[in-house]
């Protein structure tokens, strides 16, 4: 099947990219396009769509291998058992490079010349998001010399923490230029994201430099130099961020199937027969299921997550894990049924990710009519902003108090977007409150509440973190590079890593990846290449743990 179809913006990429970005090193360096040969209209939608491609939950998305690292899904392929090489993410490296910011590229560029400064903000925000993705996942990458074309064929890598202090430098660029208010024609329409928004675009451009400050609170003089982080975060606090969870910064699909728009995960796991994802046994029995941290119940949002498709807890035959009817393959699996076609039995991910199917309890096995496909491919959201906040304030601003705060805000706004996403469904709400109010776990007030009596009972910094940190991992469900970021940064949630007594038939081969591998042609035809990194011991900078 071929992803890159997999939307209506996407179908511009082959006109819009000047190679499909898949064999050549010189991908990340394809001319961009004369600029008579397409409209910004036509241009904008295009890098949206790829980045929704080539990081979301997709085959060809970072999301899915990410996830798969902090064992929110599983796989069978080299990165479940933790031995990525430099042939794992080609496809996510040149589409990245030739498909998205090589068109982003563009904009910018032609947006310039005509004064579109909307168009340009947009592009430069979008640049600085992008960009920040591929070096928390990379580490040094071409940057400054990147996308030049003819002009520069071998572009250095630049290092990681100069590229982030350049990204501050692009987003305030980029909220300069939407300040100016500009309404260029066609801006509504070509805008998938935001429809032309400007403020909602500069709160977005905001929170994602909070985002940036909290990412290199454990290491900052590289970036900051003698500058105060809890003064930049500060500054960055006291402004207009993402609001409510309309603010999302998201890729929206619909349900056209001639074009293709919908969902590229619930087209991978649904569409086609042989299934395309594993849940992790972590993320669902030790996250999801009733614990300590859950109340003692089950997570509200356990239906809307995932899909069971087996109706009774009867013992599978081919199952590799199974607990009731959650059925997957182990990450790091060596079992006898690890590599069996359980494309039948398995858990698949549910409305809440892919726009898949709510699990009633009846079970069924799923087919292109068990959902819709609709839900859109989540970036950067409010409920992020809000524990990501939390966290800032905890650890940076020393404040647990504002964490606090910031910490109910982002689990009542985790489940705002759930409801939002079952409404549209026509699938059944999560109760706000019920007969015991706050006293009920499974009600978004009681959780809330005893999400918050857990972290009023930490009397640590770390406890406290712990319990933000969770609540993170399960709201950011369906985007797995900043679960994957926010992993190695804190610690947390402890993921069960292969080889530990709760996962049987499991080994660890090398160790835990703490970055992707680069793709190795790329370092073979650029002689400004580094060598390939060791994924277990070579650090992105901000990583000092």
């Amino acid at each position: 099947m071929n992803l890159r179809k997999g939307t209506a913006a996407l179908g511009l990429l082959s006109l819009l990219a000047a190679t499909p970005g898949c064999k050549d090193f010189y991908d990340i360096n394809v001319d961009p396009l004369n600029p008579t040969s397409a409209r910004l209209q036509e241009i904008l939608p295009a890098t949206q769509g790829s980045m929704s491609v080539y990081l979301g939950l997709s085959a060809l998305g970072l999301s899915q291998a990410t996830s798969t690292l902090v064992n929110q899904l599983a796989s069978t392929r080299d990165v479940g058992s933790y031995t990525p090489d430099g042939s794992s993410f080609g496809n996510q490296w040149a589409g990245l490079y030739s498909d998205c910011l090589i068109n982003n590229e563009q904009v910018i560029k032609q947006g310039t010349a005509s004064q579109s400064w909307d168009y340009v903000g947009i592009a430069q925000i979008q640049k600085a998001f992008v960009v920040s993705q591929m070096v928390d996942m990379w580490g040094d990458i071409p940057y400054s010399e990147a996308l030049q074309g003819a002009a520069n064929r071998a572009p250095k890598f630049d290092k990681d923490s100069d590229i982030y202090k350049d990204l501050f430098t692009l987003i305030d660029a980029g909220l300069a230029n939407l300040d100016k208010k500009v309404s260029s024609p066609g801006i509504s329409s070509a805008d998938l994201i935001y429809k032309g928004n400007v403020a909602q675009w500069a709160r977005m451009g905001r929170t994602l430099k909070l985002k940036l400050y909290n990412q290199i609170r454990l290491n900052p003089t590289p970036v900051l130099g003698s500058e105060s982080l809890s003064s930049k975060v500060s500054a960055v606090l006291a402004q207009d961020l993402m609001t409510t969870n309309a603010d999302d910064y998201e890729f929206k699909y619909n349900a056209s199937t001639t074009p293709e728009n919908r969902n590229l995960g619930y087209i991978a796991d649904y569409v086609t027969a042989s299934r395309e994802n594993l849940i992790g046994r972590f993320f669902y029995v030790d996250m999801m299921l009733a614990n300590a941290d859950n109340g003692g119940k089950d997570d509200p949002r356990l239906r809307y997550y995932f899909y069971n498709q087996v109706s009774s807890p009867a013992s599978q035959p081919l199952a590799d894990f199974q607990l009731g009817r959650f059925i997957t393959v182990l990450v790091g699996s060596f079992g006898p049924n690890n590599n069996q076609n359980n494309s039948t039995i398995r858990t698949l991910p549910g409305l809440y990710a892919v726009g898949g199917k709510y699990d009633n309890g009846s079970g069924g096995v799923a087919d292109v009519n068990s959902g819709k496909g609709v839900v859109a491919q989540r970036f950067l959201t409010h409920a992020s902003r809000r524990f990501t906040e939390a966290e800032a304030q905890l650890t940076i601003l020393n404040n647990p108090t504002a964490a606090r705060t910031a910490l109910e805000a982002g689990v009542k706004a985790a489940f705002d977007k759930v409801n939002t996403i079952a409404a549209a469904d026509g699938s059944p709400l999560i109760p706000v409150s019920g007969p015991d109010s706050e006293s009920d776990p499974q009600t978004i007030e009681g959780y809330t509440a005893d999400v918050l009596a857990r972290y009023d009972a930490e009397s640590t910094t770390a406890g406290k973190l712990r319990i933000i940190m969770q609540e993170k991992y399960k709201a950011g469900w369906g985007f797995g590079e900043d679960i994957y970021t926010d992993y190695r940064r804190t610690g947390y949630p402890a993921i069960t890593l292969p080889g530990s007594p709760s996962e049987p038939n499991t080994q660890l081969t090398g160790g835990y990846p703490i970055r992707l591998p680069y793709r190795q042609d790329d370092l073979t035809a650029n002689p400004n290449a580094p060598k390939q990194v060791n994924v277990y011991t070579d650090r992105i900078f901000w990583d000092i743990n």
